[in-house]
């Protein structure tokens, strides 16, 4: 299953993605050690903006989506 990761500093926001969901709440709690707010954890999220599910999944595991 996949695991999005939405964050927001103040200036942007990330969406990350990981397979599990110990690894998705290892990287939210990096983030919001960094100070990035808003901090939210998904399963199989749509993301504004991808053409399908396809394109979504085939993104790397760090890409940040405009």
């Amino acid at each position: 299953m996949t695991f999005f990761i939405f964050a927001r500093d103040g200036a942007s926001r990330i969406v990350l993605k990981r397979e599990s969901r110990d690894a998705a709440e290892k990287k939210a709690r990096e983030l919001n050690d960094l100070g990035w707010f808003e901090v939210q954890i998904e399963e199989e999220a749509q993301i504004e903006g991808a053409d399908s599910p396809r394109e979504t999944a085939s993104r790397s595991e760090d890409e940040e989506y405009p």
